[in-house]
């Protein structure tokens, strides 16, 4: 289940409605479950799949608050179907950090964590390096292909991201653009790895885009990123992603100043 969920993530949450306005709902005072949006199910993947990209997304898009709690029953409910999709959901949930289960509370969402998203970036950034270092195993048609979807990537990154919905149309885009950077290691689980780790980062994505993330900088980081990959300098192409991706942790600073009660208390 937790492949097919990494793999498919942004394919699954078309099946949600109205999924592009759901960055819309806002950073609500406390979890409602009668506020989150109603989950149009599909036969196309498993139940628990679904649920768990739905919940995913709310979370790290901020519409569920660090410190929530989620009541397995009321989640039941809400996407009318029986515990077991749920508590399957909520234990991959739960494997990628974004909550935890408190005996006596409940299941919780989890505060951001500055320690975490440190081991996250370490991670990331290293997985997506040695993506360009395998290149020079790649067979040329192989090489070609990636490089040309990427150029596509950067074209709708410049052309379709919509400044009234950064977020919502962006972000995928930006996730689709380091999917492709992973694949040139030749390995699936390169990017389900990143995928399955980055929930702490995609909050302060969320938070940060188009304010201190602004759009003109990480397409321009893409664009010279890319532009050395084309040029076969490998070298200052990982020196490049290796910044870009530590942007987060110069961006998540005014993030946690904002909204402390987010965070770890014990992060600095």
């Amino acid at each position: 289940m937790r492949v097919a969920a990494y793999s498919s993530i942004f394919h699954l949450l078309k099946f949600t409605e109205d999924a592009p306005q759901l960055v819309f709902y806002g950073l609500i005072g406390c979890f409602d479950i009668m506020e989150l949006p109603r989950l149009r199910l599909s036969t196309k993947s498993t139940i628990s799949a679904q649920i768990y990209v739905f919940l995913r997304y709310q979370i790290t898009s901020a519409n569920i608050r660090p410190g929530s709690t989620i009541s397995e029953n009321e989640l039941s409910a809400h996407f009318k179907v029986s515990r077991q999709p749920v508590r399957e959901a909520l234990n991959s949930l739960e494997h990628d950090g974004l909550i935890s289960v408190i005996p006596q509370k409940g299941t919780v969402v989890k505060k951001i964590s500055v320690s975490d998203l440190k081991q996250v970036v370490f991670i990331r950034s290293s997985l997506e390096c040695s993506s360009i270092d395998n290149i020079a195993k790649l067979s040329v048609g192989k090489y070609t292909k990636i490089l040309n979807k990427l150029k596509d990537n950067l074209e709708a990154q410049k052309n379709k991201s919509d400044p009234n919905n950064l977020a919502g149309s962006f972000l995928p885009l930006d996730d689709k653009f380091h999917e492709l950077i992973c694949s040139f290691s030749d390995c699936a689980m390169t990017w389900q790895v990143v995928q399955s780790c980055k929930g702490q980062l995609d909050r302060i994505r969320y938070l940060s885009m188009g304010v201190e993330s602004p759009l003109e900088g990480l397409i321009s980081d893409h664009e010279a990123i890319l532009k050395c990959i084309e040029n076969y300098d490998f070298e200052k192409a990982k020196e490049l992603l290796n910044s870009h991706l530590h942007e987060v942790m110069i961006t998540h600073k005014p993030i946690k100043k904002k909204y402390a009660e987010w965070f770890e208390s014990d992060d600095n």
